[in-house]
């Protein structure tokens, strides 16, 4: 597919050749997944129980789904379920630090459309033979008009290798459109030193083009115009490191980077858990810069009169900017927001917003107690942290049996409501710049007492106050940007991040500054990972020979 050849390559488990016949049950070959393929050569990708299975097993296997409700596939390392599996489910599958929210596999495409807010570019993304997961979001089109304060976001994907896309052909048959996917604990496997390497590839749509993002391939090779400063460069973001080197030399007009990646076992976190921090902390200073050089690496002058919004879900969100003459200043860091809610509520107290949380507390108790026992991570000076105790606000609809954690399903609320709005008018939410000791930063106080006073007054449209919310930070960030046009002078605008994965800030960001900016995203790297890593190659600090 044309859109994502630039991503890094995936494993060709089956291609349009070979599926119809293998994967088609009009087909007189159907089921058999040791088919040879001249083309893509699945059948050499098939692993030991997968070349041992015939139709019928698989269609054995399908029974025993549609009877139990479940059917462990211990070659895939996933468990299939008929229906999603609960908090309170004795399934070994359920490991809430592997899964985000609930991740299905379609066995029905026709039904799609009919059943998820999707579009043709993600239907498209969605067959393609890279087999990416895409996060869509749930829609009921008899009620979608009046109510959409139940949808929910999935991580959806289409069968990505032979058996399932077998299994998946014959619950077609049976009227099934959807299954649940959950990943198998596997202990040794989680332990070991470079654990999950080649993990599914998930997309985002930045910029109209897909974009990775975090790399999943253990490693790939890039090509780059602006001179490297460094051989090495690493970036670690507490689950992995990224790692770029540079292989080429003074002649070379295109810089050829080699980037790998490994994810730290348990072992690794427990025993280096002090380094670790040490080396985030240090990455915080420098990574939104990172991530504006690295944006601007195929550029052939020197990088100067440009800026980067760099919202990563993991990390401090910052705007760098570099001047004319390619001076670098970092004019906006996201404040940190306190880890829990007892804390969160006494900074808000102890602000100017403390009439209108006790006004709020009054007339939505239960919303307030949210608040209170509301957990943050440790990374949280971010939109990540806030978009929950907006989520709360608004008041977003809470699943208490979902095995998923409450701070993922607040997030992914607000998200999805914003996304569901139909409307051209929203309410004006306030986020205001704070001028701290060294960088701007923001009054998150503020922001939260403006979505409060919005509630207080009897706004009832929770679609309607989360689309307010992302329409008026891109509206802020705009004002912001104009005022730094003006002073140095913006011609390229750099997206970063982890937080492009939420399409109504990317929408919201395009409609408002795309006008104004040349928006740049570079597909051969990633959001949050890779080019964070090149970016250090870049980095004019330290001597040539040092890893940085």
């Amino acid at each position: 597919m044309d859109a994502l050849k630039s991503l890094s390559s995936a494993p060709l488990f089956f291609c349009q050749h070979c599926q119809p016949i293998f994967g088609d049950n009009q087909s007189q070959q159907f089921g058999e997944l040791n088919l040879l393929c001249a083309h893509c050569h699945g059948e050499t990708k098939l692993t030991a129980v997968q070349q041992g299975l015939t139709a019928n097993d698989i269609r054995a296997m399908v029974d025993t789904l549609l009877i139990q409700g479940e059917l462990p596939l211990l070659s895939e390392k996933l468990i299939l379920s008929i229906d999603e599996p609960l908090k309170n489910s004795t399934s070994e599958s359920l490991s809430e630090h592997l899964t985000l929210r609930p991740h299905i596999l379609i066995c029905n495409p026709n039904t799609l459309n009919a059943q998820f807010l999707v579009n043709d570019y993600q239907v498209l993304a969605l067959s393609s033979i890279e087999k990416p997961i895409l996060t869509l979001v749930s829609c009921d089109k008899q009620t979608e008009s009046e109510n959409c304060s139940h949808a929910i976001r999935y991580d959806v994907q289409f069968a990505y290798n032979r058996l399932l896309q077998v299994i998946c052909e014959r619950l077609r048959q049976k009227g099934i459109n959807w299954v649940y996917i959950s990943p198998t604990v596997d202990k040794k496997r989680l332990q070991a030193k470079h654990a999950e390497v080649n993990k599914p590839l998930r997309l985002a749509r930045v910029n109209h083009q897909w974009i990775e993002i975090q790399q999943t391939t253990e490693a790939i090779s890039i090509d780059i115009l602006q001179p490297c400063l460094h051989d090495h460069a690493v970036f670690n973001d507490g689950n992995k490191q990224f790692t770029a080197t540079d292989q080429s030399n003074s002649q070379d007009h295109l810089k050829t980077i080699f980037l790998s990646h490994s994810i730290y076992s348990e072992e690794d976190l427990a025993a280096n858990a002090e380094q670790i921090t040490t080396n985030l902390s240090e990455n915080d200073q420098h990574l939104g810069y990172r991530s504006l050089l690295a944006g601007l690496a195929n550029r052939p002058d020197k990088p100067k009169n440009a800026a980067v919004l760099y919202f990563s879900q993991q990390h401090r969100s910052q705007i760098f900017t570099l001047d004319g003459q390619s001076k670098a200043e970092c004019f906006f860091e996201f404040a940190a927001i306190p880890e829990n809610g007892y804390e969160i509520c006494h900074q808000i107290l102890s602000s100017k917003q403390a009439p209108l949380l006790n006004k709020f507390k009054q007339q939505f108790p239960q919303s307030y107690l949210r608040l209170l026992d509301l957990k943050l991570p440790q990374q949280n000076a971010n939109l990540s942290g806030l978009l929950p105790m907006a989520a709360i606000i608004i008041g977003c609809p809470i699943n208490e049996n979902s095995p998923h954690s409450v701070t993922q399903q607040l997030l992914d609320g607000i998200i999805s409501l914003a996304q569901c709005y139909q409307g051209s008018n929203a309410p004006r939410i306030d986020f205001q710049l704070v001028k701290g000791e060294a960088v701007r930063s923001l009054n998150w106080c503020k922001t939260l007492g403006t979505l409060m006073s919005f509630r207080i007054a009897g706004e009832q449209d929770k679609a309607k106050l989360a689309y307010g919310f992302f329409d008026s930070f891109a509206d802020y960030l705009s004002n912001w940007l104009a005022h730094l046009d003006q002073n140095i002078g913006i011609n390229q605008l750099v997206l970063a991040g982890s937080e492009f994965s939420y399409p109504p800030l990317v929408r919201q960001i395009q409609l408002r500054l795309a006008n104004n900016f040349t928006l740049v995203v570079d597909s051969q790297m990633d959001l949050d990972g890779v080019n964070i890593a090149v970016g250090g190659l870049l980095l004019p600090i330290r001597r040539r020979g040092g890893a940085v």
